[in-house]
C-alpha cells in the first residue's frame, strides 16, 4: 500500500516516546533502512494516566475501556496511513493489541515471540525483566517455553526495584533522564538473580531497560563489578528493529471511514506531525521534544512521571506524499525538519497541557 515497491513501515510508540526513539536509532543503524519508508506515531494516549499506574484494573474499568479502544483506533489510523509492516514499541502492550490485530489487515512483527526465536535451544535459565504487567503475564515465559527455554522473573523485591527504576518520580526512567540511581538498581537486580536463581541470561523485556542496559553501558558495569562478566543481556528492540527491516507485508486500505472505528471511549489528541528524510531526523526531534517538555512542565511546578504527560508526535517520511495529503484531510498540519522547532513545540505543549486541564477539571 505504501508508495515504494517495499513495504512501508509502522511503528507505535509511546509507551514511552523514549523507547520509540531507541528503536528508531537502531533501525537507523542497520544497512539499508535508509531507503524504506516509515510511519512512527508516538501515541502518549495509550499509556495509563500517572494516577492510574501501578494499579489493578478489571477488564470493565475506564482504564482499560479507554486503552482497548484508543489502540484499536491506533491500529486503524495507520493503517489509513498506509502502513504494511508494523511494530509496537512496548512490550507489555503486546497483550492489548494481540486481541485486536486479527481484524486489521498488516504484518505484525511481534517483538516477544522474535526475541524468543533468538533463543530456541538455549540450555540457559532467562531472566525476564520488566514492569509487573510483563512479567506476571507470562507472556515471555510463555513464548521462551515454547523454544525449549527455561525462564523466571524477578523475586517480590527486586522486582519492585525493576519498577522504581522505571517509574520514581524523581529519578526514574519515565521521567525522560538516565540517572545513577536506575541503573543502579537493575544492577542489583541482575546481580542478585544471577547469583540466587542461576541465571546467565537476561531478557530486557521493557523497552525502557536497554535505554539505561545499553552494550555500553553493560560493559563498564562488568568492568566495575556491578553485573557479573558472564551475564549476556538480551535487547528486544534490537531484534524487532532488524526483524521490522526484513518483514513481508502488503497493507489494505480502510473498508469504512477512519471515525467509524473511534469507541466510545477513544483517547485522542491530534498529533504533532512532521515530515522528514532521515531516521536520525525523527531521533533528533523527538529529543528536541522531550526537552521542551521538561522544561514547559518545570515552569509549571511539575515533572514528567509518566508517558501519558508525553506530547502525542508522529513522523511520516516525505517520499509518503499519500500520507501527507491524508493528514491534511483530518486537518492535521504537516511540519518540516526544517521550521522553528522550538516554537512549533511549545504552541504544541501549550494546545495539549490546555486540553489535559480542560478534561482534568471536568471530571
Amino acid at each position: 500500500m505504501g508508495s515504494t515497491q517495499t513495504p512501508r513501515i509502522g511503528i507505535i510508540g509511546g509507551m514511552g516516546n523514549e523507547a520509540m526513539v531507541d528503536l528508531i536509532e537502531k533501525i537507523d543503524a542497520i544497512k539499508g533502512s535508509s531507503k524504506r519508508e516509515f510511519i512512527a506515531f508516538g501515541n502518549a494516549r495509550l499509556a495509563y494516566k500517572p494516577e492510574e499506574v501501578m494499579q489493578t484494573w478489571l477488564p470493565t474499568d475506564l482504564p482499560e475501556l479507554r486503552k482497548v479502544d484508543t489502540a484499536a483506533f491506533t491500529l486503524r489510523f495507520m493503517q489509513y496511513l498506509g502502513a504494511d509492516v508494523m511494530g509496537l514499541a512496548c512490550n507489555s502492550a503486546h497483550e492489548l493489541f494481540r486481541k485486536l490485530l486479527p481484524d486489521v489487515p498488516v504484518t505484525f512483527v511481534d517483538m516477544i515471540h522474535r526475541t524468543a526465536h533468538t533463543l530456541e535451544g538455549t540450555k540457559d535459565k532467562v531472566l525476564v525483566m520488566g514492569v509487573n504487567s510483563l512479567v506476571d503475564s507470562g507472556l515471555y515465559q510463555t513464548a521462551l517455553m515454547e523454544q525449549g527455554v527455561a525462564s523466571t522473573k524477578p523475586s517480590v523485591e527486586n522486582q519492585q526495584k525493576v519498577m522504581t527504576a522505571i517509574y520514581d518520580p524523581a529519578f526514574g526512567i519515565k521521567t525522560a533522564q538516565i540517572t545513577p540511581d536506575a541503573e543502579a538498581l537493575l544492577c542489583d537486580v541482575i546481580r542478585s538473580e544471577c547469583e540466587q536463581q542461576g541465571c546467565s541470561k537476561v531478557v530486557l523485556g521493557c523497552t525502557e531497560l536497554p535505554l539505561a542496559l545499553t552494550a555500553i553501558n553493560c560493559e563498564r558495569f562488568k568492568q566495575e563489578g556491578l553485573i557479573p562478566e558472564s551475564i549476556d543481556l538480551i535487547d528486544a528492540s534490537q531484534v524487532l528493529a532488524e526483524c521490522l527491516l526484513t518483514a513481508s507485508g502488503n497493507g489494505k486500505p480502510l473498508d469504512h471511514t477512519l471515525d467509524d472505528f473511534k469507541g466510545e471511549h477513544t483517547d485522542w489528541f491530534a498529533p504533532l506531525t512532521f515530515k522528514v528524510t532521515s531516521l536520525s531526523a525523527i531521533a533528533r526531534i523527538q529529543k528536541e521534544v522531550f526537552r521542551h517538555t521538561v522544561e514547559f512542565l518545570i515552569a509549571r511546578g511539575q515533572s514528567v512521571t509518566g508517558s501519558y504527560l508525553h506530547l502525542p508526535t508522529l513522523f511520516v517520511s516525505s517520499s509518503a506524499d499519500d500520507v501527507e495529503d491524508k493528514l491534511i484531510d483530518m486537518g492535521i498540519p504537516v511540519h518540516c525538519a526544517g521550521d522553528d522547532l522550538g516554537t512549533v513545540i511549545v504552541d504544541a505543549l501549550q494546545c495539549y497541557y490546555a486540553d489535559m486541564d480542560k478534561n482534568t477539571a471536568t471530571r
